[in-house]
Protein backbone atom coordinates (compact mmCIF):
# COMPACT_ATOMS: atom_id res chain seq x y z
CA UNK A 1 0.00 0.00 0.00
CA UNK A 2 1.55 3.35 -0.86
CA UNK A 3 1.56 6.06 1.53
CA UNK A 4 -0.54 8.19 -0.76
CA UNK A 5 -3.29 5.56 -0.53
CA UNK A 6 -2.82 5.66 3.74
CA UNK A 7 -3.34 8.70 3.96
CA UNK A 8 -5.80 9.25 1.76
CA UNK A 9 -7.64 6.48 3.27
CA UNK A 10 -7.01 8.08 6.98
CA UNK A 11 -8.93 11.58 5.49
CA UNK A 12 -11.92 9.60 4.18
CA UNK A 13 -12.59 7.45 8.03
CA UNK A 14 -11.89 11.61 9.21
CA UNK A 15 -13.87 13.38 7.17
CA UNK A 16 -16.94 11.26 6.40
CA UNK A 17 -19.85 12.22 8.57
CA UNK A 18 -21.37 9.60 9.10
CA UNK A 19 -25.81 8.93 9.92
CA UNK A 20 -26.29 8.84 13.33
CA UNK A 21 -29.87 7.83 14.78
CA UNK A 22 -31.32 9.22 18.27
CA UNK A 23 -29.70 6.46 20.11
CA UNK A 24 -26.08 7.07 19.16
CA UNK A 25 -25.69 4.49 16.62
CA UNK A 26 -25.61 5.08 13.14
CA UNK A 27 -28.48 4.18 11.45
CA UNK A 28 -29.42 1.95 8.10
CA UNK A 29 -30.98 4.55 6.30
CA UNK A 30 -32.85 7.54 6.96
CA UNK A 31 -34.73 8.04 3.86
CA UNK A 32 -35.01 6.46 0.09
CA UNK A 33 -32.15 8.68 -0.43
CA UNK A 34 -29.81 7.31 1.96
CA UNK A 35 -30.82 3.56 0.43
CA UNK A 36 -29.73 4.89 -3.05
CA UNK A 37 -27.03 6.48 -1.60
CA UNK A 38 -25.67 3.17 -0.41
CA UNK A 39 -26.20 1.02 -2.96
CA UNK A 40 -24.22 3.20 -5.12
CA UNK A 41 -21.48 2.76 -3.10
CA UNK A 42 -22.48 -0.52 -2.47
CA UNK A 43 -22.21 -1.51 -5.75
CA UNK A 44 -18.87 0.64 -7.06
CA UNK A 45 -16.52 -0.86 -4.27
CA UNK A 46 -17.89 -4.47 -5.01
CA UNK A 47 -16.67 -4.07 -8.71
CA UNK A 48 -13.25 -3.27 -7.84
CA UNK A 49 -13.11 -5.65 -5.01
CA UNK A 50 -14.33 -8.80 -6.98
CA UNK A 51 -11.88 -8.03 -9.41
CA UNK A 52 -8.87 -7.64 -6.73
CA UNK A 53 -8.39 -3.91 -7.64
CA UNK A 54 -8.35 -2.57 -3.97
CA UNK A 55 -7.20 0.33 -4.11
CA UNK A 56 -10.31 1.78 -6.61
CA UNK A 57 -12.64 -0.31 -4.01
CA UNK A 58 -11.36 1.41 -0.53
CA UNK A 59 -12.84 4.93 -1.54
CA UNK A 60 -16.30 3.41 -2.09
CA UNK A 61 -15.80 0.62 0.78
CA UNK A 62 -15.26 3.50 3.52
CA UNK A 63 -17.88 5.76 2.33
CA UNK A 64 -20.44 2.84 3.09
CA UNK A 65 -18.70 1.70 6.03
CA UNK A 66 -19.15 4.89 7.38
CA UNK A 67 -22.77 6.08 5.76
CA UNK A 68 -24.17 2.69 5.91
CA UNK A 69 -23.49 0.32 8.57
CA UNK A 70 -25.92 -2.02 8.59
CA UNK A 71 -26.13 -2.39 4.89
CA UNK A 72 -24.26 -5.44 4.14
CA UNK A 73 -22.53 -7.73 6.69
CA UNK A 74 -20.21 -8.85 3.96
CA UNK A 75 -19.09 -5.60 3.09
CA UNK A 76 -16.85 -6.25 6.92
CA UNK A 77 -15.64 -9.17 5.79
CA UNK A 78 -14.23 -7.50 2.33
CA UNK A 79 -13.08 -4.74 4.24
CA UNK A 80 -11.01 -7.31 6.56
CA UNK A 81 -9.75 -9.00 3.62
CA UNK A 82 -8.50 -5.55 2.30
CA UNK A 83 -7.06 -4.23 5.17
CA UNK A 84 -4.83 -7.34 5.86
CA UNK A 85 -3.32 -7.29 2.03
CA UNK A 86 -2.28 -3.83 2.80
CA UNK A 87 -0.76 -4.78 6.30
CA UNK A 88 0.71 -7.72 4.87
CA UNK A 89 2.70 -5.23 2.25
CA UNK A 90 3.63 -2.68 4.77
CA UNK A 91 7.18 -2.21 6.25
CA UNK A 92 7.01 -1.72 10.39
CA UNK A 93 6.49 1.17 11.45
CA UNK A 94 3.70 3.53 12.85
CA UNK A 95 1.84 3.23 8.91
CA UNK A 96 1.28 -0.32 9.45
CA UNK A 97 0.53 -0.19 13.01
CA UNK A 98 -2.37 2.01 11.94
CA UNK A 99 -3.62 -0.63 9.32
CA UNK A 100 -3.53 -3.12 11.79
CA UNK A 101 -5.78 -0.64 14.39
CA UNK A 102 -8.26 -0.28 11.75
CA UNK A 103 -8.95 -3.86 11.28
CA UNK A 104 -9.68 -4.57 14.67
CA UNK A 105 -12.03 -1.31 14.14
CA UNK A 106 -13.58 -3.12 11.32
CA UNK A 107 -14.19 -6.20 13.27
CA UNK A 108 -15.76 -4.45 16.37
CA UNK A 109 -17.83 -2.31 14.36
CA UNK A 110 -19.32 -5.63 12.74
CA UNK A 111 -20.20 -7.23 16.02
CA UNK A 112 -21.89 -4.15 16.75
CA UNK A 113 -24.48 -4.12 14.01
CA UNK A 114 -24.44 -7.99 13.16
CA UNK A 115 -23.77 -9.73 16.42
CA UNK A 116 -21.94 -13.00 15.66
CA UNK A 117 -19.60 -12.06 18.55
CA UNK A 118 -18.16 -15.47 18.89
CA UNK A 119 -17.51 -15.82 15.10
CA UNK A 120 -15.95 -12.31 14.68
CA UNK A 121 -13.95 -11.99 17.98
CA UNK A 122 -12.45 -15.99 16.62
CA UNK A 123 -11.25 -13.95 13.69
CA UNK A 124 -10.01 -11.19 15.38
CA UNK A 125 -8.16 -12.88 18.02
CA UNK A 126 -6.15 -14.76 15.23
CA UNK A 127 -5.56 -11.53 12.98
CA UNK A 128 -3.83 -9.71 16.16
CA UNK A 129 -1.95 -12.52 16.91
CA UNK A 130 -0.72 -13.05 13.38
CA UNK A 131 0.29 -9.16 13.21
CA UNK A 132 1.38 -8.34 16.89
CA UNK A 133 2.43 -11.96 18.54
CA UNK A 134 5.72 -10.41 19.28
CA UNK A 135 4.03 -7.86 21.98
CA UNK A 136 2.75 -10.22 24.81
CA UNK A 137 0.34 -7.86 25.85
CA UNK A 138 -1.61 -8.09 22.32
CA UNK A 139 -0.84 -12.08 22.66
CA UNK A 140 -2.93 -11.33 26.10
CA UNK A 141 -5.70 -9.32 24.08
CA UNK A 142 -5.85 -12.07 21.56
CA UNK A 143 -5.94 -14.69 24.11
CA UNK A 144 -8.97 -13.04 25.95
CA UNK A 145 -10.79 -13.01 22.58
CA UNK A 146 -9.82 -16.18 21.32
CA UNK A 147 -11.40 -17.56 24.95
CA UNK A 148 -14.41 -16.31 24.77
CA UNK A 149 -14.94 -16.90 21.58
CA UNK A 150 -14.51 -20.60 22.08
CA UNK A 151 -17.28 -20.46 25.55
CA UNK A 152 -19.33 -18.39 23.07
CA UNK A 153 -19.29 -21.11 20.00
CA UNK A 154 -18.86 -24.40 21.84
CA UNK A 155 -19.06 -26.73 19.47
CA UNK A 156 -19.30 -24.37 16.68
CA UNK A 157 -15.79 -23.27 17.28
CA UNK A 158 -13.13 -23.15 14.44
CA UNK A 159 -10.46 -25.95 14.90
CA UNK A 160 -7.73 -23.57 13.77
CA UNK A 161 -9.42 -21.30 17.04
CA UNK A 162 -9.12 -23.45 19.38
CA UNK A 163 -5.81 -24.16 18.50
CA UNK A 164 -4.55 -20.88 18.93
CA UNK A 165 -5.99 -20.47 21.97
CA UNK A 166 -3.83 -23.19 23.44
CA UNK A 167 -0.58 -21.93 21.86
CA UNK A 168 -1.61 -18.24 23.12
CA UNK A 169 -2.45 -19.87 26.68
CA UNK A 170 1.44 -21.70 26.74
CA UNK A 171 2.58 -18.46 25.59
CA UNK A 172 1.12 -16.62 27.97
CA UNK A 173 1.83 -18.71 31.09
CA UNK A 174 5.87 -18.62 30.15
CA UNK A 175 5.44 -15.27 30.56
CA UNK A 176 3.55 -15.39 33.60
CA UNK A 177 0.86 -13.88 32.78
CA UNK A 178 -1.76 -16.60 33.72
CA UNK A 179 -1.14 -19.87 35.59
CA UNK A 180 -0.67 -23.69 34.10
CA UNK A 181 -4.39 -24.00 35.82
CA UNK A 182 -5.32 -21.64 34.04
CA UNK A 183 -3.90 -23.09 30.38
CA UNK A 184 -5.50 -26.94 31.76
CA UNK A 185 -8.70 -25.64 32.26
CA UNK A 186 -8.42 -24.15 28.54
CA UNK A 187 -6.99 -27.70 27.36
CA UNK A 188 -9.92 -29.19 29.20
CA UNK A 189 -12.66 -27.00 27.41
CA UNK A 190 -11.14 -27.83 24.09
CA UNK A 191 -10.84 -31.19 24.30
CA UNK A 192 -14.45 -31.74 25.46
CA UNK A 193 -15.39 -29.12 22.19
CA UNK A 194 -13.82 -31.67 19.84
CA UNK A 195 -14.98 -34.74 21.86
CA UNK A 196 -18.50 -33.31 21.59
CA UNK A 197 -18.18 -32.77 17.68
CA UNK A 198 -20.66 -35.54 15.21
CA UNK A 199 -18.98 -37.46 12.70
CA UNK A 200 -15.28 -38.04 11.82
CA UNK A 201 -12.95 -35.21 10.18
CA UNK A 202 -9.49 -35.58 9.82
CA UNK A 203 -8.75 -31.94 10.32
CA UNK A 204 -10.22 -32.25 13.74
CA UNK A 205 -8.09 -34.99 14.54
CA UNK A 206 -5.16 -33.38 13.41
CA UNK A 207 -6.21 -29.76 15.58
CA UNK A 208 -6.66 -32.64 18.84
CA UNK A 209 -3.15 -34.35 18.15
CA UNK A 210 -1.53 -30.68 17.88
CA UNK A 211 -3.18 -29.29 20.81
CA UNK A 212 -1.98 -32.57 22.63
CA UNK A 213 1.61 -32.52 21.56
CA UNK A 214 2.20 -29.05 22.72
CA UNK A 215 0.72 -29.05 25.53
CA UNK A 216 2.98 -32.28 26.65
CA UNK A 217 6.38 -30.80 24.56
CA UNK A 218 5.36 -27.79 26.93
CA UNK A 219 5.14 -29.58 30.13
CA UNK A 220 1.87 -28.17 30.40
CA UNK A 221 0.36 -31.67 31.22
CA UNK A 222 3.46 -33.02 33.59
CA UNK A 223 1.70 -34.84 36.82
CA UNK A 224 2.70 -32.01 38.93
CA UNK A 225 0.90 -29.33 37.12
CA UNK A 226 -2.39 -32.48 36.97
CA UNK A 227 -2.14 -32.55 40.67
CA UNK A 228 -2.19 -28.61 40.95
CA UNK A 229 -4.99 -28.48 38.84
CA UNK A 230 -6.98 -31.13 40.26
CA UNK A 231 -6.23 -31.41 44.04
CA UNK A 232 -8.44 -28.68 45.28
CA UNK A 233 -11.21 -29.74 43.79
CA UNK A 234 -11.10 -33.77 43.75
CA UNK A 235 -13.27 -34.31 47.16
CA UNK A 236 -15.59 -32.13 45.77
CA UNK A 237 -16.39 -34.15 42.59
CA UNK A 238 -15.79 -37.70 43.69
CA UNK A 239 -19.01 -38.86 42.94
CA UNK A 240 -18.78 -37.25 39.36
CA UNK A 241 -18.34 -39.93 37.27
CA UNK A 242 -17.65 -37.49 33.95
CA UNK A 243 -15.47 -35.62 36.30
CA UNK A 244 -13.85 -38.91 37.16
CA UNK A 245 -13.51 -39.96 33.74
CA UNK A 246 -11.70 -36.93 32.62
CA UNK A 247 -9.41 -36.90 35.09
CA UNK A 248 -8.52 -40.85 34.44
CA UNK A 249 -8.25 -40.00 30.70
CA UNK A 250 -5.96 -36.99 31.00
CA UNK A 251 -3.61 -38.81 33.52
CA UNK A 252 -3.25 -41.40 31.18
CA UNK A 253 -2.65 -39.17 28.38
CA UNK A 254 -0.05 -37.32 30.41
CA UNK A 255 1.78 -40.73 31.56
CA UNK A 256 0.59 -40.09 35.07
CA UNK A 257 -1.66 -42.48 35.59
CA UNK A 258 0.48 -43.65 38.63
CA UNK A 259 -0.41 -40.98 40.44
CA UNK A 260 -1.98 -41.48 43.73
CA UNK A 261 -4.87 -38.99 42.74
CA UNK A 262 -5.27 -40.76 39.65
CA UNK A 263 -5.62 -43.71 41.19
CA UNK A 264 -8.28 -43.02 43.78
CA UNK A 265 -9.87 -41.18 40.60
CA UNK A 266 -10.05 -44.96 39.31
CA UNK A 267 -11.04 -46.26 42.48
CA UNK A 268 -13.91 -44.16 42.85
CA UNK A 269 -14.54 -44.92 39.43
CA UNK A 270 -15.06 -48.63 40.24
CA UNK A 271 -17.45 -47.74 43.26
CA UNK A 272 -19.80 -46.62 41.28
CA UNK A 273 -19.37 -48.90 38.10
CA UNK A 274 -17.59 -52.21 39.05
CA UNK A 275 -16.59 -54.42 36.38
CA UNK A 276 -14.27 -57.36 35.96
CA UNK A 277 -12.15 -55.11 33.02
CA UNK A 278 -12.14 -51.67 35.65
CA UNK A 279 -10.92 -54.29 38.75
CA UNK A 280 -8.52 -55.42 36.55
CA UNK A 281 -7.17 -52.31 35.41
CA UNK A 282 -6.94 -50.94 39.23
CA UNK A 283 -4.85 -54.24 40.11
CA UNK A 284 -2.71 -53.74 37.15
CA UNK A 285 -1.80 -50.21 38.71
CA UNK A 286 -1.27 -51.30 41.61
CA UNK A 287 1.07 -54.22 40.75
CA UNK A 288 3.09 -50.97 39.25
CA UNK A 289 2.83 -48.98 42.51
CA UNK A 290 4.07 -52.40 44.50
CA UNK A 291 1.00 -52.61 46.61
CA UNK A 292 0.26 -56.12 45.97
CA UNK A 293 -2.09 -57.13 48.92
CA UNK A 294 -4.63 -54.17 46.75
CA UNK A 295 -3.65 -55.68 43.37
CA UNK A 296 -4.50 -59.21 44.42
CA UNK A 297 -7.84 -57.66 46.15
CA UNK A 298 -8.49 -56.38 43.04
CA UNK A 299 -7.84 -59.26 40.66
CA UNK A 300 -10.04 -61.53 42.86
CA UNK A 301 -13.05 -59.03 42.13
CA UNK A 302 -11.96 -59.13 38.32
CA UNK A 303 -12.18 -63.16 38.47
CA UNK A 304 -15.62 -63.06 40.17
CA UNK A 305 -16.94 -61.34 37.11
CA UNK A 306 -19.15 -63.45 34.65
CA UNK A 307 -18.61 -63.79 30.87
CA UNK A 308 -14.93 -63.45 30.47
CA UNK A 309 -13.17 -65.27 27.86
CA UNK A 310 -11.22 -67.93 28.70
CA UNK A 311 -7.86 -66.90 27.40
CA UNK A 312 -8.19 -63.59 30.03
CA UNK A 313 -9.34 -65.38 32.58
CA UNK A 314 -6.30 -67.49 32.22
CA UNK A 315 -4.24 -64.83 32.03
CA UNK A 316 -5.72 -62.81 34.85
CA UNK A 317 -5.27 -66.06 37.46
CA UNK A 318 -1.33 -66.06 35.82
CA UNK A 319 -1.18 -62.87 37.16
CA UNK A 320 -2.57 -63.20 40.32
CA UNK A 321 -0.13 -66.03 40.73
CA UNK A 322 2.86 -63.44 40.63
CA UNK A 323 1.10 -61.24 43.22
CA UNK A 324 0.41 -64.02 44.94
CA UNK A 325 4.47 -64.97 45.03
CA UNK A 326 5.30 -61.15 45.94
CA UNK A 327 3.27 -61.76 48.71
CA UNK A 328 4.88 -64.63 49.66
CA UNK A 329 1.76 -66.46 49.45
CA UNK A 330 3.13 -69.66 48.18
CA UNK A 331 0.52 -71.68 48.30
CA UNK A 332 -1.63 -69.35 46.77
CA UNK A 333 0.49 -68.77 43.96
CA UNK A 334 0.25 -72.62 43.46
CA UNK A 335 -3.64 -72.81 43.23
CA UNK A 336 -3.74 -69.87 41.00
CA UNK A 337 -1.01 -71.07 38.22
CA UNK A 338 -2.86 -74.40 38.26
CA UNK A 339 -5.64 -72.87 37.22
CA UNK A 340 -4.50 -71.00 34.73
CA UNK A 341 -2.86 -73.80 33.16
CA UNK A 342 -6.71 -75.67 33.59
CA UNK A 343 -7.56 -72.72 31.44
CA UNK A 344 -4.70 -72.57 28.65
CA UNK A 345 -2.60 -75.96 28.35
CA UNK A 346 0.31 -74.51 26.68
CA UNK A 347 0.18 -71.58 28.53
CA UNK A 348 4.16 -71.87 29.24
CA UNK A 349 4.56 -68.28 31.58
CA UNK A 350 2.13 -70.13 33.83
CA UNK A 351 4.15 -73.56 34.07
CA UNK A 352 7.48 -71.71 35.00
CA UNK A 353 5.51 -69.49 37.64
CA UNK A 354 4.28 -73.22 39.36
CA UNK A 355 7.97 -74.29 39.00
CA UNK A 356 8.85 -71.34 40.68
CA UNK A 357 6.46 -71.20 43.45
CA UNK A 358 7.27 -75.15 43.76
CA UNK A 359 10.45 -74.00 44.58
CA UNK A 360 9.61 -70.92 47.64
CA UNK A 361 7.34 -73.08 48.86
CA UNK A 362 9.63 -75.70 49.91
CA UNK A 363 9.99 -74.84 53.56
CA UNK A 364 6.59 -75.99 54.36
CA UNK A 365 7.67 -79.94 53.18
CA UNK A 366 10.00 -80.93 56.11
CA UNK A 367 13.55 -81.71 56.56
CA UNK A 368 16.03 -80.45 54.53
CA UNK A 369 15.60 -84.17 51.93
CA UNK A 370 11.98 -83.06 51.70
CA UNK A 371 12.92 -79.66 51.01
CA UNK A 372 15.30 -80.49 48.10
CA UNK A 373 12.35 -82.77 46.26
CA UNK A 374 10.78 -79.40 45.59
CA UNK A 375 13.55 -78.92 43.14
CA UNK A 376 12.07 -82.40 41.27
CA UNK A 377 8.66 -81.27 40.75
CA UNK A 378 9.81 -77.93 39.73
CA UNK A 379 11.78 -79.08 36.92
CA UNK A 380 8.90 -81.32 35.74
CA UNK A 381 7.15 -77.77 35.58
CA UNK A 382 10.32 -75.75 33.64
CA UNK A 383 10.73 -79.07 30.90
CA UNK A 384 6.72 -78.95 30.15
CA UNK A 385 6.74 -74.58 29.78
CA UNK A 386 9.67 -75.02 27.23
CA UNK A 387 8.11 -77.99 25.47
CA UNK A 388 4.27 -76.71 25.18
CA UNK A 389 5.43 -73.00 24.31
CA UNK A 390 8.60 -72.25 22.70
CA UNK A 391 8.45 -68.43 23.62
CA UNK A 392 9.73 -69.62 27.05
CA UNK A 393 11.92 -72.31 26.13
CA UNK A 394 15.19 -70.07 26.88
CA UNK A 395 14.09 -69.40 30.06
CA UNK A 396 12.20 -72.89 31.18
CA UNK A 397 16.27 -73.95 29.89
CA UNK A 398 17.91 -71.33 32.08
CA UNK A 399 15.92 -72.44 35.08
CA UNK A 400 16.35 -76.02 34.99
CA UNK A 401 20.20 -75.68 34.35
CA UNK A 402 20.37 -73.69 37.62
CA UNK A 403 17.98 -76.10 39.59
CA UNK A 404 19.39 -79.28 39.29
CA UNK A 405 22.55 -79.02 40.97
CA UNK A 406 20.13 -78.54 43.90
CA UNK A 407 18.83 -82.09 43.46
CA UNK A 408 19.67 -84.37 46.46
CA UNK A 409 22.42 -86.14 45.47
CA UNK A 410 22.42 -90.60 45.30
CA UNK A 411 23.72 -91.15 48.59
CA UNK A 412 20.64 -89.13 50.28
CA UNK A 413 18.48 -91.16 47.60
CA UNK A 414 19.48 -93.99 48.89
CA UNK A 415 19.40 -92.95 52.30
CA UNK A 416 15.52 -92.86 52.04
CA UNK A 417 15.04 -96.07 50.22
CA UNK A 418 14.39 -94.23 46.54
CA UNK A 419 16.61 -95.11 43.61
CA UNK A 420 16.51 -93.37 40.23
CA UNK A 421 13.57 -93.72 38.47
CA UNK A 422 10.82 -94.26 41.07
CA UNK A 423 7.92 -92.27 41.83
CA UNK A 424 7.71 -89.85 44.33
CA UNK A 425 5.22 -87.80 46.11
CA UNK A 426 5.98 -84.23 47.08
CA UNK A 427 3.81 -83.42 49.84
CA UNK A 428 2.54 -80.02 51.27
CA UNK A 429 0.91 -77.40 49.06
CA UNK A 430 2.83 -79.02 45.65
CA UNK A 431 0.98 -82.35 46.39
CA UNK A 432 2.58 -83.30 42.98
CA UNK A 433 4.13 -86.85 41.81
CA UNK A 434 7.28 -86.55 40.42
CA UNK A 435 10.67 -88.74 39.48
CA UNK A 436 13.40 -89.40 41.78
CA UNK A 437 16.82 -88.03 40.24
CA UNK A 438 19.70 -87.77 41.58
CA UNK A 439 22.00 -84.50 41.23
CA UNK A 440 25.45 -85.86 41.09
Amino acid sequence: MTTRLFILTTLIFLFVNPVVSQNGKRSKYSSSEDSIHCGKYLSAYRQFFLINVYEHALESWWIVFHDCPASSEKMYVHGATMYRSYIEAAPEGPAREGLIDTLMMIYDQRIAYFGGEGNVLGRKGKDLLTYRGTDIEQVHHAYEMLRKSVKLQGEESREQVMLLLISAGISLNKEDKIDSNQVIEDYLMVSGILDQKKGSSTRRERTRSAINEMMLKENMLSCEALNHYYEPQFEQYSKDKAYQEKLINLYSAAGCNHSDICVAASENLYSMEPGPESAHHLAMLFITRNDYEKAAGYLEQALEGENIDILIRAEWYYELAVVSSARKEHCKAIEYAREAINLKSDYGKAYIQLGDAFIASRTNLGDEFQQRTAFWAAADMYKKAGLVDPSVTEEANRKLNAYTVQFPDHEEIFFHDLKDGDTYLVGGCINEHTTVRSGR
